[in-house]
């Protein structure tokens, strides 16, 4: 199993959250830093979807992944896994997982798929961490197994846990003083004795040093929570407090308004990657009778055409019905039998026939996927909670009466995924059908919408596929408008007016269970069963119409991922995220087409172009990864300074920092560095510079922007920088592992760019990189910090604020008679990037009357240094192969630079320019 597009951005999003952390002291901050680097600042109030970070629990840092359903949450969540270890800068050498799931159902199946080495996702695990993996439930973790002290160092154990089961009633039992009245977690345990003098800085006041609770405390696991929207009670709280987590990962479809969330998954995104079917085509009928017509009638159309896709090299899918019945209880098994043998009797074989609920389950053992299932129809009540899953689920079909409210809420998410996550050359079969009997049909919209939503879905995405066409062209006479009024519904009841609706109403709640199916619809049903013609006309018309509404969604869908490819906030959502630009500078705007270095690259010779000439050359927009051809690092200086000024690995008490304050690295704060350095103590002095080479070379392999780089290159440069060093210094290097390999990637990357420099200007000189019309202004941009007031001239509606020097700056420059207009470039996708030997975003773009376009960089005098020494360089070749309608200006504050300007020089340049 391969991870999605989204499914990789998200994990990217992690990444880049957790690089953020790991130079964070506060996790408020991290987070705020975090949202500001992608363009959002979460003061600015532009969106509901995100706000500052809630701590609630302390030290430990919780974010969320918001994935709608059928995203493949738990998918990323294994590979989440390897993205937390592998790059969260901590000391901490043993991997323990805790999995929480949302009720002992998930559970199961959770833990059966995670223990399943043939399964995909136990599969994954077991790639990214050597096949070295436990997985075991609270039963086994009680018994000691996976969480000795050798294990847990050397293996992953994933504790796979229900909330409800493992907490039990902590708030009651715990203080007690006999410890059979505890949770079981929270009693004393003789497999953990091992433990009881490790157990300090976490220790959970009143609990055994050896219970279970205080065990997890001590590792600091991982924790993750699957549908966290179901984690939000106290005591579920209280008891991630108790673990102490070194992370927190949630994934939900909906986030709660205390979700700290880190990454947005649109809907659209699923409909491209062919992870659901989407849109969902909804329809109303006017009783039980007709919602059972439609249901079989369509799935037996759908059967036909899937078996005709088969014959023509397709996949095998065969349609099922989930038929929603609405008991008066969970208890009440005689609403299920009961609908189940009107079904039967209605010639619909028994072996198609199943009952799947909570207490029911007819489905155990059954494989719905397989070939020789023969399961076509199957009655539930809450299917998410029920815990099962099938993309062969096309149709919900509910049976509660005209005058109950349709619940769909739970179901609906069940029909979503798409069968073999690829698109079906039988266009019928990417999509999902609800039909329903309702009186009240906009209130049964309403509901809808709002489980769509709590799916991770949107009205926004769905609004083109519920809409009046299907009933009025399906029952132009009969049928009501799919948006009709509560007045219409009305109208359009069965004759007999309210009294008969009372008595209908009565009926109904006295025989609960049974379809009320007329003579006349029972008849229907029962020649339609088995029917193997097609030649049904209002089915026909209805896949028409459903053809018609799938097109325009997809078109939609195409226009909306165009539109929002470049834009890194699409998935958040709402209209305030953007700034329009503005129609006074919109046509001269819409023309400018600012050049930016391309790269002649060679065309592969192929068969039919066996000789190669400068003719054979495409511009490329220029990476600096280009950069990085003849690059050898085991050839370059492995003279490091190591700075150790500023050390983060200090002595500090957990019990007396604040809640908010991050701890990254808890070097002489636990016990386990005395196994740390225990170990690496006994080895030889040739086996602890080994180790130290390994930890430091996966650690620089984890940082981004050095893939370009092979690891049998890394490994011997490192190696080359530490071979010099005596014993003190490997295990001085290794109590700053950390610090040590900042130090060791600032250096690798001021060779990078030293090496790019100087390759950038010889291809200039040789005519290999040049220069291209490649950047325009969008007609909207991301807007989500806060906005600068009162400056004039600004090419959008709003431009986002700067302060202090900036400010005082683009404040002069706008004030310019001959300045047309001008626009705070953001350093991020859509922004203009001077794409050089580095990436190098000039503060404002500056459009003269003249029609000269300006770039201006400001710094403050403190930021005199190679980084605005390599900026300017690059601007200025940029302004000179650019010609005399472009300009590049660094500006400091007040000091004098060679190459750049003061405030009042560059004010004097651009009034005549």
């Amino acid at each position: 199993m391969e991870l999605k597009s989204y499914q990789q951005r998200t994990l990217r999003d992690l990444e880049d959250y957790i690089d953020v952390l790991n130079n964070s002291k506060s996790l408020s901050t991290a987070y705020a830093n975090y949202w500001m680097n992608k363009g959002l600042d979460l003061n600015a109030g532009v969106t509901d979807a995100l706000r500052p970070y809630v701590n609630t629990v302390p030290r430990s840092p919780r974010v969320t992944l918001k994935v709608p359903t059928a995203g493949g949450k738990t998918f990323i969540a294994c590979n989440a896994l390897s993205t937390i270890m592998e790059r969260q800068k901590t000391d901490m050498v043993n991997k323990v997982v805790c999995w929480f799931v949302p009720s002992d159902i998930i559970l199961k199946q959770t833990l059966k798929k995670l223990q399943d080495t043939n399964h995909p996702y136990r599969q994954r695990i077991d790639a990214l961490f050597g096949h070295r993996v436990n997985v075991i439930d609270k039963t086994a973790a009680l018994a000691g197994q996976g969480l000795h002290l050798h294990e847990v160092r050397d293996n992953l154990t994933i504790l796979v846990l229900s909330a409800a089961s493992f907490i039990e009633n902590i708030k009651v039992k715990k203080n007690a003083s006999d410890e059979q009245s505890k949770p079981l977690a929270y009693r004393e345990n003789g497999n953990f004795l091992e433990y009881r003098d490790k157990v300090n800085a976490t220790r959970i006041d009143g609990v055994a040093p050896t219970a279970l609770i205080q065990v997890l405390a001590c590792l600091h696991p991982v924790v993750i929570v699957d549908e966290s929207h179901n984690f939000k009670a106290d005591l579920r709280v209280e008891m991630l407090r108790n673990l102490s987590p070194r992370f927190i990962l949630e994934l939900t479809a909906t986030p709660r308004d205390n979700s700290n969330v880190i990454s947005f998954v649109d809907a659209m995104e699923l409909k491209v990657a062919n992870m659901v079917k989407l849109p969902v085509i909804v329809e109303n009928r006017h009783s039980t009778g007709d919602v059972i017509a439609s249901a079989i009638h369509l799935r037996n159309s759908l059967e036909r055409h899937a078996q005709i896709m088969e014959q023509a090299g397709g996949r095998y899918i065969r349609p099922i019905v989930l038929f929603q019945s609405q008991p008066r209880n969970d208890d009440d098994s005689v609403t299920f039998e009961k609908i189940k043998a009107q079904l039967i009797e209605l010639k619909i074989p028994e072996e198609q026939v199943k009952i799947k609920t909570a207490n029911i389950d007819e489905l155990q053992g059954i494989d719905l996927m397989s070939r020789d299932c023969e399961v076509r129809y199957i009655i539930t009540v809450n299917a998410l909670k029920e815990g099962w899953d099938c993309p062969f689920a096309y149709i919900l079909a509910s049976l509660a009466n005209r005058t109950s409210q349709v619940d769909v809420e739970q179901v609906l998410g069940r029909i979503l995924r798409l069968p073999y996550t690829e698109n079906h050359a039988e266009k019928l079969l990417n999509l999902s059908y609800v039909f329903t009997n309702s009186s009240e049909f906009q209130d049964t919209v309403t509901r809808i919408i709002q489980s769509l939503e709590r799916c991770g879905y949107s009205r926004k995405d769905y609004r083109e596929v519920t809409a009046d066409e299907i009933i009025r062209k399906q029952q132009p006479e009969e049928a009501p408008d799919l948006f009709s009024t509560m007045n219409e519904a009305k109208d359009m009841n069965e004759p007999g007016g309210s009294e008969s609706n009372d008595n209908q109403q009565k009926e109904d709640e006295e025989n609960d269970g049974s379809l009320h199916l007329t003579p006349d619809e029972a008849e229907a049903i029962k020649q339609s069963v088995n029917a193997a013609s097609d030649d049904d006309s209002e089915t026909n018309q209805f896949e028409q119409e459903s053809l018609r509404q799938s097109d325009d969604f997809d078109k939609k869908t195409e226009k909306q991922e165009q539109e929002t490819s470049h834009d890194p906030l699409a998935s958040i959502g709402g209209d305030n995220l953007y700034s329009v630009i503005n129609d006074d500078y919109s046509n001269v705007a819409f023309e400018m087409n600012i050049p930016m270095f391309i790269k002649y690259v060679k065309k592969p010779i192929g068969i039919f172009n066996q000789k190669s000439s400068d003719d054979d050359n495409d511009p490329m927009l220029l990476d600096k990864s280009m950069l990085n051809e003849g690059f050898n690092l085991e050839l370059q200086d492995a003279n490091i300074k190591f700075d150790f000024s500023n050390p983060e690995d200090t002595t500090i008490d957990l019990k007396k920092s604040g809640k908010d304050d991050y701890v990254p690295v808890r070097k002489n704060n636990s016990e386990i560095l005395n196994d740390i350095r225990k170990y690496f103590v006994d080895l030889s002095p040739i086996g602890r510079k080994r180790q130290l080479l390994q930890k430091l070379v996966k650690e620089v392999e984890s940082v981004r922007g050095l893939d370009s780089i092979s690891h049998s290159a890394l490994n011997a440069y490192v190696e080359k920088v530490i071979s010099p060093f005596d014993g003190d210094q490997i295990m001085f290097l290794w109590d700053h592992l950390y610090q040590a390999k900042n130090n060791i990637v600032d250096k690798i990357n001021n060779l990078l760019v030293g090496y790019r420099q100087n390759l950038f200007k010889s291809q200039i000189a040789k005519g290999i990189i040049d220069i291209e019309p490649q950047y325009t202004f969008l007609n909207k941009v991301t807007f989500a910090k806060q906005e600068l007031v009162g400056v004039d001239k600004g090419l959008y509606a709003r431009e986002e604020k700067v302060n202090g020097f900036e400010e005082r700056m683009i404040h002069a420059v706008a004030d310019l008679d001959s300045v047309f207009f001008w626009h705070r470039n953001p350093e991020r996708q859509d922004g203009f990037c001077i794409n050089g030997f580095i990436n190098h975003y000039p503060d404002f773009i500056v459009r003269m009357k003249s029609g000269k376009t300006v770039l201006i960089e400001t710094k403050g005098d403190f930021l005199d240094n190679d980084d605005s020494t390599r900026k300017r360089e690059l601007g200025k070749e940029w302004e000179r192969l650019c010609g005399r309608d472009y300009r590049y200006f660094m500006v400091f504050e007040s000091k004098k630079v060679d190459g750049a300007l003061t405030p009042s020089e560059l004010l004097d340049v651009l009034k005549d320019l």
